[in-house]
């Protein structure tokens, strides 16, 4: 598997499919996930919902467990769909374990598109409204793909919205996987 880094809006991300960093509710209101709504279109928040409906008749709760992951359409953006990671509680905290599990389990998810998936874009998970520690989420997301060599994904591109977190992005991926691929969206 190949890191790289893209400094730019998630939903020009270079990938097959792209990751928000979302509550349990998977309410696309904020950060990634109202990107990608305003983006695509109110179908992708419509069928977040009927993901949760779904997960209420099935378990009496309307929100998913954190560290989760699931799949939508894409809407009116190019990608052959969107996983959306639970990776805040409803506080909007999150741990390095949870991120973990958001990374393992958005490879998977991947894994179970239609259509081949070969690249995916990932946010540094809860490190916006999360109010988790930028630098400790990459750490945790670098040492979970460390520990998912045999994904049928053959590239991760983690995304950076702001130019300076992708200097610091680069110097932490590059530590941990030498020098990577970094493209910046075009203005």
């Amino acid at each position: 598997m190949v890191v790289s880094l893209y400094i730019g809006d998630i939903c020009t991300a270079p990938a097959d499919v792209v990751c928000t960093s979302t509550n349990p509710n998977l309410d696309l209101m904020l950060g990634t996930g109202g990107a990608i709504r305003e983006a695509g279109g109110w179908t992708i928040q419509e069928e977040c919902n009927a993901i949760i409906e779904i997960e209420h008749q099935r378990t009496g709760k309307r929100c998913l467990m954190m560290g989760s992951a699931v799949l939508t359409g894409a809407g009116e953006l190019p990608f052959k769909g969107v996983i959306h990671c639970v990776a805040i509680d409803p506080f909007h905290d999150s741990s390095v374990d949870i991120i973990k599990a958001c990374v393992r389990n958005a490879l998977k998810e991947a894994a179970g598109v239609a259509t081949k998936v070969e690249t995916i874009a990932m946010p540094v998970f809860a490190s916006g409204h999360g109010r988790f520690d930028f630098e400790e989420s990459l750490k945790a997301m670098t040492e979970a793909l460390g520990e998912c060599p045999d994904s049928a994904v053959k590239r991760v591109c983690i995304v950076v919205r702001r130019p300076p977190h992708g200097v610091l992005a680069q110097q932490h991926l590059e530590r941990w996987f030498g020098p990577i691929e970094v493209e910046r969206q075009a203005r």
